[in-house]
């Protein structure tokens, strides 16, 4: 047996070797600040096509046969090969910041053939990030035996009525706790509490609660799918730091990540990344256009859906879901065009074919923008909310609102027809859907700009909240003007809250950097109440981290951006006034960490 294998592995060896593979090597800087990289391709056959996915754009090719890498949508490029065997392309583009910015997902197409995935070996620069100073993380402080995270209030509560999810836990000299909670949220914090505590209390009393009433995670599942396993696990951590609001960021240019059963394109087209169309048209699946994977189930049935509401309610976690519109919708309107080439039904036509808009997104899609004009929106969002209403209920949880994002619209949409009325019909008639259907409306901080005065008044109504995210630089002081116009806000501060930013400049991080960079120190810098001119604090409603996932690959990926970066957020949503950074990152430390290691979970080590 041993000798036959050994005969075998030759002709194993020599079939591996004629399989198609790439090999990407990083160039050095030149003098014009663009960098020469390198694409090997080993083994290709004529006349295909190379499909791969990289968050840069503008290449230009300066050595081999393909004479253009080609954009499709979003991070999609593709190239097409002219001749067989292997193919050397070298070609300018940005330098890398980060491997993790490297181009990825290699795909082969072939006409009349199945796709096939081309594995690659990558060769990057050797170079260093700045040094951090190890100093700011020291850790110095020990912890007392009620310390834990989110931190205890070292007071007693001196109001007259107790704000929502208050607890109080009284341990007697024989160290058995007694547990006084005014709702079913402050009795859940007050259990979370105990499971970390030692044992051994006596003759002890804490008295808790939330700064702020919302404390929230978004988590965006569009760019890079999480199971629904996967999305459980996340659930635990958010209760873990007495959590209430879980973002659920479902819909996008890129997927639409929820069955809606009466619109069964949504998940059949949208949700099966495939190259089916040489052509380009896209007549049977989207193609993928964020990790680069095909053929991938990425969205959650009705019956997983309402399983992961109900293990979040059991944790006290309310689940609003998100479907961005009018920008940001590619993939329900691809899916609606789909539905109507099998139907020839117009109903939910959402883009007029005879528009002749230009525009570029911030994420690279030219076609993702909705018509305010077309009926078929409304039609279409009218069967989501409706379906969606349903999902809860039947689950047996509430729906506190509707996420419609609003953000990024591009500037060239809507050609000859005035932007701001064009918005402005749009949030009308998203109004009425929220009344029809009896749910609040949240959106980004877009939604409730450019918009005329009495729509804004409507709007604020019906409002659970928006998301204060770009707050940079002259508009830091966005969350206390959007507070004093009387519209709740939740933090969402990208320098502090957006923790799908690399930590640090080093190569081997993983993340974006548009907006800084973020580690648990900038997180914990988040400020809640100290914004220059704030006049209504009561409307400053909550604080979410939010993890994107362009360069998610891995629930390891999820959990080491998380932790224990976003757990700086959390904290400050239940404590705002909290500012010893070294107490608080000695207890994640002594405390946190090692039941991090206990769960297998990845994390940012220092």
């Amino acid at each position: 047996m041993k000798k036959t294998l050994l005969l075998l592995l030759p002709l194993v060896l020599l079939w591996s070797c004629g399989q198609p593979s790439a090999v990407w090597t990083e160039g050095p800087v030149g003098e014009n600040g663009r960098a020469q990289h390198t694409l090997e391709l080993r083994n290709m056959p004529a006349g295909g096509r190379v499909w791969f996915q990289e968050l840069f754009d503008n290449y230009e090719i300066t050595g081999g046969p393909v004479k253009e890498i080609k954009h499709f949508q979003g991070t999609s490029r593709y190239l097409d090969l002219p001749q067989g065997g292997t193919l050397t392309i070298t070609y300018l583009g940005r330098p890398l910041p980060r491997h993790s910015w490297a181009p990825e997902g290699f795909m082969l197409q072939q006409k009349g053939k199945a796709d096939k995935p081309i594995p690659v070996e990558y060769h990057f620069l050797d170079r260093q990030g700045t040094p951090i100073d190890s100093t700011l993380f020291a850790a110095t402080y020990e912890p007392r035996a009620t310390d834990i995270i989110p931190q205890v209030k070292e007071r007693a509560f001196e109001g007259e009525s107790h704000p929502a999810g208050w607890y109080k836990i009284s341990f007697d000299d024989k160290g058995e706790p007694s547990v006084e909670a005014d709702d079913e949220d402050g009795a859940f914090f007050a259990q979370t509490t105990l499971k970390k505590l030692p044992e051994g209390l006596s003759d002890t009393v804490i008295e808790d609660w939330p700064d702020l009433g919302l404390r929230g995670f978004m988590l965006d599942v569009v760019r890079d799918f999480r199971s629904k396993e996967e999305v459980l696990k996340v659930l635990d951590i958010m209760a873990s730091y007495k959590l209430n609001l879980l973002h659920f960021h479902l819909g996008d240019d890129e997927s639409w990540c929820l069955e809606i059963p009466r619109l069964p394109e949504l998940t059949a087209f949208s949700g099966h990344h495939q190259l089916p169309d040489w052509d380009l048209q896209e007549t049977r699946a989207l193609k993928p256009t964020a990790n680069g994977r095909t053929g991938n189930t990425t969205f959650y049935t009705v019956q997983e859906y309402e399983e992961i509401l109900r293990y979040a309610w059991e944790r006290r976690i309310r689940v609003v879901p998100e479907f961005d519109a009018p920008g940001h919708s590619r993939s329900s309107i691809k899916a609606m065009q789909a539905y109507e080439r099998k139907t020839g039904d117009t109903t939910f036509r959402m883009q007029d074919p005879a528009d002749t808009s230009r525009y570029w997104s911030a994420q690279d899609f030219t076609d993702n923008v909705l018509d305010p004009e077309l009926p078929g929106v409304y039609a279409f969002y009218s069967v989501v909310f409706e379906e969606v209403v349903k999902m809860h209920k039947e689950a047996g949880v509430p729906l506190p609102g509707i996420h419609i994002g609003g953000d990024e619209v591009p500037g060239g949409c809507w050609a000859g027809r005035d932007r701001k009325q064009m918005k402005d019909l749009f949030t009308r008639r998203m109004l009425a859907l929220a009344r029809e259907h009896g749910v609040k409306l949240a959106g980004w901080q877009e939604i409730v700009e450019n918009i005329e005065p009495e729509t804004l008044e409507a709007l604020k109504k019906q409002l659970l909240f928006v998301n204060a995210w770009s707050t940079r630089e002259e508009n830091e002081d966005l969350p206390a003007r959007l507070a004093n116009e009387g519209i709740p806000v939740l933090l969402s501060n990208v320098q502090h809250a957006y923790v799908d930013l690399a930590y640090s400049d080093d190569p081997n991080e993983i993340g974006l950097h548009w907006g800084g960079f973020v580690d648990e120190r900038k997180s914990f810098a988040l400020p809640v109440w100290d914004y220059p001119g704030l006049r209504h604090p009561e409307y400053i409603v909550g604080a979410e981290a939010l993890l994107w996932s362009e360069n998610i690959r891995s629930f390891d990926n999820a959990t080491y951006q998380m932790l224990p970066k976003a757990v700086g957020v959390w904290e400050r949503a239940w404590n705002s006034e909290q500012t010893d950074f070294n107490q608080f990152y000695s207890i994640v430390k002594k405390k946190e960490m090692p039941a991090w290691d206990a769960q297998g979970f990845d994390y940012k080590k220092r």
